[in-house]
Parts: C-alpha cells; structure tokens; sequence
C-alpha cells in the first residue's frame, strides 16, 4: 500500500498534471456556462435568456409532465401559441419556449432551417400522424414529455470532458516507465528484490486508478452541474425527440432510445476508452527511455484515427479490396479511444457498440502484459 501511495503521488504531484487538471475543470465549467446561456424562453411577451431561461422552461413543462396527448399539445398551443418571430441574433425563432418549439418541431408544418429557410406553424398534426406516433408503434411505448435540455448539454460538455481527460491521461502515464529511464531510478529500482516485479504491478495499477479517478471526475462534475441547473428529468424521452440526436424512424433505430440509456452507453463507451488509452500509453512508455519520445508516439497513437481516415477519405474505392479494407479501417477508429470518448459515434456502431467496446476492453490485457514483459526485461544503462 506505501508503494501505491507513493506512486499515486507520483502520477498527482507534477505541475503539469496539477495545472492540467485546473485547465480541464475551468474549461469544463466555462463550456457548461456558455450552454447554459444559449437557453431562451418566450413566455407572456417576456424573453428569457441563460439560467432564467432554464428556470422558466422548468417551470412551464411541470403543468405538461408525462406521457404526451393530443390534449396536451392543443393546451399548449393555446397557451403559449406557435413561434412566429425571426431575427438574426438568434438561430430560431426569437419568441420559443421548451413547449412551444417541441410541439412545432415534432407535431406542426412549422420548421426553421435558417433565417432565410423557416416556415411558421399553422396547425398541429395528431400525434398517430407524425414520426414520433411511428415512434411509438414500432418500439410500443409511450411518447414522455419532460423538459430534457439538460441532458443535452450533460452529452456536450461529457464529449469535451473526456477528450480534455484523455489528453490529460496521455500526458500523465506516459512519463510511467520512460521517466524512470529518463531519470536514471530504473537503475535503484532494478538493484531491491522486488524492483523488477512488484514496482511494475504498482506503477500499472496507479496509472489506471488515476485515469479512472480523472473519468469520475469529469462525469460527476458534469452531472453537478446539470443536475443543479436543469434537473434531471427527461430520462424516459426518446433520444430522437431531445436536441441530443435527430429522429430517425426506422427499426432499430438509436434515436428511439430512450435518454438514460444512450447516457449509460455514452458513459461506459467513455470509461472503456479512457482505460484502453491507458493501457497502450503505458505500453508506449515501456518501450521508450525519453519521456519526451513516449509523449510524442502518444500523442500520434491518440490522433492517429483522425489522421488516418483524413487519408482514407481521399481513396478512391473502386474495387471490392478496397472497399473491405477502408470499411476496416473504419471499424478499427470506432474501437480507438478517440472514437470511444465521443457520444456522438454511438450513432454510427449502435447497431454493433457491445463487440467494439467488448473488444477494445480486451485489448487492454495484451498491452499490460505487453508493457510488463517490456519494462521487465529493460537492462539499466
């Protein structure tokens, strides 16, 4: 227990992942302040803007909650009418609600595409006769009306949470093995009886308490914040019905998810990834004895995917080989860290996320052993 106490504090005490961490939390609560911001409600001629706007949407949807009727949406077309106001400052309508711009987007003729692209509502659909009424038949369960915005931005600062984390854990494990070449320790570690076998246990398990601990901190901050200011209603609603994802009607279709469970999936998706980055990083750091070397081929494994289908994309499939293998390379992104950080590609493996994650899982076992072999046969210079 002293050895993983001393290498917790290790892995916590440089300045770089001290500021690191500072960074990641200051930007995360500027990026939810400015989300919060962007929030307008129109109610009784009164335009509401930022927190009182997500005060007053809370407030309006109470009288609504549940599961949605045909009454409820003429109630609330009677009381808070349809948008109808366009101006340039906002991308919209200038004078919406949560309510009102719900009941024009799903149930209306209305729609708003931009400022020269909008058409104003004139009258209400039922809702058997709209996508969210196919919604219902396919999957057979009711259409739950909440006020869910919170949940949209809990998805928006988690993506840019994990991606600051993930470069946080990039830059923190890598310097694991490389910096004790780096600063001539591998030469004390290797002389104690238990420096080439229990040390690597503990530096492998405190590398990856720390990138847990940094994940736990970025979901639960995010989940403060949100929770705090927008509530936490709108579990039940369908994915595709919330600003999260459009809705798509088709069988097996991820925007007839229901909220709380494309969370969890945006949740584990992002744990997984963060520990197969760990995982390789310290692979990385025991294959190299400069810090500096391990934190660039780091750096170049983490933005690899982008890079490479940048490189793919200009590939001109015009065989059946070729197909294969970009649809190959493309599924090997989908199982990168990158990708598994980012809610927004859950869209793209729904219909496969389990293998991908269940594989990229498993990939960490053989760059631990990987990094263990490595680190141990490592002759001091």
């Amino acid at each position: 227990m002293r050895l993983y106490k001393m290498e917790l504090y290790k892995l916590c005490h440089r300045k770089l992942f001290i500021i690191g961490a500072v960074c990641v939390v200051g930007i995360l609560v500027l990026f939810f302040c400015i989300k919060v911001a962007d929030e307008m409600a129109y109610v009784d001629g009164i335009t509401y803007e930022g927190y009182q706007a997500v005060q007053v949407n809370r407030r309006i949807t109470e009288e609504f909650k549940g599961i949605l009727t045909d009454e409820k949406i003429e109630k609330i077309v009677e009381k808070y009418g349809f948008p109808q106001v366009v101006e340039k400052r906002y991308y919209g309508f200038s004078d919406t609600n949560f309510l009102n711009n719900f009941v024009m987007e799903y149930f209306s003729d209305g729609y708003f595409y931009g400022w020269d692209n909008f058409h104003e509502a004139t009258c209400v659909y039922p809702i058997e006769d709209t996508e969210l009424g196919e919604v219902k038949k396919i999957t057979g369960k009711e259409i739950i009306l909440e006020y869910n915005n919170g949940w949209f931005t809990f998805v928006d600062v988690l993506q840019i949470g994990l991606l600051l984390g993930s470069i946080l854990v990039l830059f923190s494990v890598s310097i694991t093995f490389s910096g004790e070449c780096q600063s001539g320790m591998l030469q004390l570690l290797f002389t104690t009886r238990e420096g080439r076998k229990k040390d690597i246990y503990i530096k492998i398990a405190a590398a990856f308490t720390v990138t847990g601990i940094i994940w736990a901190v970025v979901v639960i901050l995010d989940l403060l914040l949100c929770g705090a200011v927008f509530g936490f209603d709108g579990l039940d609603c369908f994915v595709g019905a919330t600003k999260i994802m459009f809705l798509w009607v088709r069988d097996g279709s991820p925007s007839m998810l229901s909220v709380g469970y494309f969370t969890v999936i945006s949740l584990l998706r992002g744990f997984v990834g963060m520990m197969l980055l760990c995982a390789v990083v310290l692979y990385i750091s025991a294959c190299y004895r400069s810090s500096f070397h391990a934190i660039t081929v780091s750096s170049v494994y983490f933005a690899s995917p982008i890079l490479v289908w940048a490189l793919a994309g200009s590939v001109y499939a015009d065989s059946f080989f070729v197909r294969v293998l970009l649809y190959t390379i493309r599924i090997l992104q989908y199982m990168s860290p990158f990708y598994m950080i980012m809610p927004s590609s859950v869209v793209d493996v729904y219909r496969i996320w389990q293998a991908l994650c269940s594989i990229s899982a498993m990939t960490c076992v053989p760059c631990i052993v990987a990094a263990y072999r490595k680190y141990r046969r490592r002759q001091a210079k």
